[in-house]
């Protein structure tokens, strides 16, 4: 069999750009050498947010006598939060493999070596490191799946999408040893507690485990080599970060790192001395490039990422990159539009258009720390004119009714209105909020057009219509200027 469509990885990229392929008519097969899923199913965004989900509902229900809830000997057991964890991640899994099979998409379980442009071999596996055995399926002649047997497979294709993400990585002088100094898989794999952590970058990652930590009682310190937190965010952002973060004394070392080791005690470089439990490095990821047999498509690099074009097409004409190994706004919402968008333009020769400042960007927790388009310091770089507006979430009814008075909603605008350029947001519920920034960033909506609708009342939204209707000084539940 001649696929029309091969596919090395079955993470949010491959995995949706299989099932787009199988919806439009063609034949495809996904090869996967862990589990479906990837590593935002079975070790990163589900299953940490399972854990900072327990981690959340544990801090809200300390503060439940407000709304006259009264709870005595309020706990938390670290072991049944670990478990319901993967439990939520077997029963995403599995209904992903529902899915997939519904969609008669062949998945070959197994290692994948490019042999020519349009061949693959894989060697087969019915290996599974997360919770449940994992089988290889394939249709017999009725088209029923059937378990099968480890082997190796050539499998033959017209278009390879290469969809084999990153992986964790060590830092210079800073080498994973997975019992004290941890990465992003060792962390998510922890039984209990540790009474202290030092977390090594505030990337997505290390500031979600940090405030998981902090809640669950752990003394931790946050060590960031750039002059603030969260550095891909606002300024803004990172300020009032930083302030959360001192209030629940949080210590936090920026501008600085690691100098050495010795034993459990971490000396840093602006001569601080910490003696944590567990070191966790949480400082970046390193793209699945080196596919074996890769080298003889001799495929344009990008430093150490794939080279893509808008339809994500590398530089040989039938194989196509997306995910990690791009570069490209590396997020799992990222990788799945990828998906779509090669799919649709091998079987349709839909050009891709995907606006990379229109996706949005969320550290979860809270209060969210969110963000879609340009933050104040690229506009101030790139010498672009703006007016911005900071309208303060807890001057809404909503947030205070809920009492969750912490964070704001800054809006950056060209200023004429007619273009919205960025959206920062740090506020309970700041993932729904951005969402509705970056549809309106994506349709080139003016201000005029965002202030003219009707947002409802009482709502976590109308933060973001007042925040809006700041930028031409009309806030509504603030102080005039």
């Amino acid at each position: 069999m001649i696929y029309d469509i091969a596919i090395i990885g079955a993470g949010p990229g491959g995995y949706v750009a299989a099932i787009r392929a199988a919806q439009l008519g063609a034949k495809v097969v996904l090869v996967e050498r862990d589990n479906l899923g990837g590593t935002c199913l079975n070790w990163g965004c589900i299953p940490s947010k399972a854990v900072l989900t327990c981690a959340d509902k544990y801090n809200s229900a300390k503060k439940f006598s407000k709304f006259g809830i009264d709870i005595e000997g309020l706990s938390f057991d670290y072991k049944k939060v670990s478990e319901r964890k993967w439990l939520v991640v077997e029963k995403l899994r599995k209904s992903l493999t529902q899915v997939i099979k519904a969609n008669k998409i062949d998945v070959i379980y197994g290692e994948a070596s490019i042999e020519t442009a349009n061949k693959l071999k894989v060697a087969c596996s019915c290996h599974s490191e997360v919770l449940t055995h994992v089988v290889q399926y394939l249709p017999d002649e009725s088209g029923t799946y059937q378990e099968a047997k480890a082997s190796e497979e050539s499998v033959e294709f017209k278009n390879l999408i290469i969809a084999t993400g990153s992986r964790p990585v060590s830092l210079p002088g800073l080498q994973i040893d997975h019992e004290f100094i941890l990465d992003t898989n060792d962390i998510i794999q922890l039984e209990k507690v540790p009474e202290s952590v030092l977390v090594v970058g505030t990337g997505p990652s290390g500031i979600e485990w940090t405030r998981i930590f902090e809640i669950f009682g752990s003394k931790v310190t946050l060590v960031e080599l750039a002059p603030n937190l969260v550095p891909i965010c606002d300024k803004s952002i990172s300020e009032r970060l930083e302030r959360i973060f001192k209030i629940k004394k949080i210590q936090c070392h920026t501008g600085t790192k690691i100098k050495e080791i010795s034993g459990k005690k971490v000396l840093l470089e602006n001569g601080q001395e910490i003696e944590p439990e567990i070191v966790f490095v949480a400082a970046g990821r390193f793209p699945n490039t080196e596919i074996k047999g890769i080298e003889s498509l001799n495929l344009a690099k990008n430093g150490r990422y794939l080279k893509v074009d808008n339809n994500l097409k590398t530089s040989a004409d039938n194989i196509y990159a997306i995910g990690d190994v791009t570069g490209l706004v590396p997020l799992a919402h990222t990788a799945s539009h990828q998906g779509m968008t090669a799919v649709e333009n091998i079987l349709l020769n839909k050009q891709g258009n995907i606006n990379y400042e229109a996706i949005p960007h969320i550290v979860y927790g809270n209060p969210e720390l969110c963000a879609v388009g340009l933050r104040e310091e690229d506009l101030i770089r790139k010498k672009i004119d703006y007016k911005s507006s900071n309208f303060p979430v807890g001057a809404t009814s909503k947030f205070f009714i809920e009492d969750e008075l912490e964070g704001f909603v800054k809006v950056l605008s060209s200023p004429d209105g007619n273009k919205i350029l960025g959206v920062h947001i740090v506020a309970d519920h700041g993932s729904d909020l951005i969402q509705q920034a970056a549809i309106a960033i994506n349709n080139n909506l003016t201000v005029k057009q965002l202030q003219e609708t009707i947002f409802a009342h009482p709502t976590y939204s109308e933060a973001l219509y007042e925040a809006f209707l700041g930028l031409d000084n009309m806030s509504l539940h603030v102080m005039p200027k």
